[in-house]
């Protein structure tokens, strides 16, 4: 990933945005700040709490289609409103009933009426807001009662409170951080101190898949640009699952090559967007699997000769096995330059040489006998 997917493809003069997912702790962050230093690229940095970057899911780079549902059409990425969903069946755990959707989309449209009015950038806290005091005419547009509004969008006010209060606390309630842009060369997006369970890491990590996906489409001349997802199953289930595979379905439109890193196909829910979303991949580097079931997923996932579980079982280190589009599969060598293989070292925390002092200075303890 960092040399295919970044390195080389900075050579050939392409954008590449990282979203970096493995925390080091000989760095203090995610696997890819030696690279981005190597570079003098600052990652863009979060942490639930505060003291980190932020996202706005109602910045007006992320396209405001306020009838969107999802499923509704693929010829743009996924905007506001998908993500708006997204976030509060994060927040509830369980798809939105048609009432909830209802009272949620109105605290949407409410939501950017007042801070425009205000002359401010809309955030979720003020669809917060609204869900609690819908406005008269706000209801009234759309055939309804304030009373109506308020007790269909209970549940997700309540589930959306405690999450921006805990969950994503410093995440997503505010403005974008000014320093978040879309430059020329690198982007890394370092998630590392982000915690494993719970929905701030495939919600931010799709927060950014959608806003590169809308700032690519509104661009006046199309830049060849790379996105890479490391831990991609992070983004495999439930609704952020589908906004994902919806932007990576117009990477074409929008010259955006996107590239994931999977360990366990076997893993992933069969009924997941991801599994198309794999199928679709053009091209497939695969790796030795050490667990059978792994193998023989991706046989049968990317379609490959029989046997070839056995080949993926038995690859040795640096080799893998490689399909491009529906050419049968070959064994490759990925040979790195000196460069590339001090910059893809993440051993240095298992060769530290540093040791621990105990010290014996303590008085003597007398024992009983």
């Amino acid at each position: 990933m960092k040399t295919w997917g970044v390195i080389r493809q900075l050579i050939l003069g392409r954008r590449v945005v990282v979203i970096d997912k493995k925390y080091q702790t000989d760095v203090g962050g995610g696997e890819y700040t030696p690279l981005a230093t190597k570079l003098d690229v600052t990652p863009v940095r979060f942490m639930i709490g505060g003291g980190g970057s932020r996202i706005n899911i109602l910045d007006p780079r992320i396209a405001a289609r306020l009838n969107e549902e999802p499923g509704d059409g693929d010829s743009t990425p996924a905007g506001q409103s998908m993500l708006v969903r997204a976030v509060m069946e994060e927040a509830l755990r369980r798809p939105m009933t048609p009432k909830e959707g209802k009272a949620v989309r109105v605290a949407h449209r409410q939501a950017l009426a007042a801070a425009k009015t205000a002359g401010e950038v809309a955030d979720i806290r003020h669809v917060l807001a609204a869900l609690y005091a819908p406005d008269p005419d706000t209801a009234a547009a759309a055939g309804l009662t304030p009373a109506e509004l308020r007790e269909w969008g209970q549940d997700p006010a309540f589930e959306l409170e405690r999450m921006i209060e805990d969950d994503l606390a410093g995440l997503i309630d505010g403005p974008t951080s000014d320093h978040i842009e879309l430059n020329a060369g690198l982007t890394v997006f370092d998630v590392s101190l982000l915690p494993e369970d719970g929905p701030a890491l495939p919600i931010v990590m799709t927060i950014i898949n959608t806003w590169l996906a809308n700032t690519l489409y509104r661009q006046a001349s199309p830049v060849p640009t790379t996105l890479l997802i490391e831990e991609a199953w992070h983004t495999v289930q439930g609704s952020v699952a589908t906004v994902t595979r919806r932007n990576t379905k117009l990477s074409r439109a929008l010259s955006l090559s996107c590239q994931f890193a999977f360990h366990h196909v076997s893993d992933i829910p069969e009924d997941s967007p991801a599994i198309a979303m794999l199928k679709e991949c053009g091209t497939v580097l695969l790796y030795k699997q050490q667990k059978t079931a792994d193998a023989l997923a991706c046989e049968h996932m990317f379609n490959l000769p029989p046997g070839s579980a056995d080949v993926i079982s038995r690859l040795v280190k640096g080799t893998c096995l490689f399909k491009i589009g529906s050419h049968d599969p070959f064994e490759a060598i990925h040979v790195r330059s000196p460069l590339e293989i001090e910059l893809t070292d993440t051993d240095n925390a298992m060769k530290s040489n540093s040791t621990i002092t105990f010290a014996h200075n303590a008085a003597p303890m007398e024992v009983p006998a």
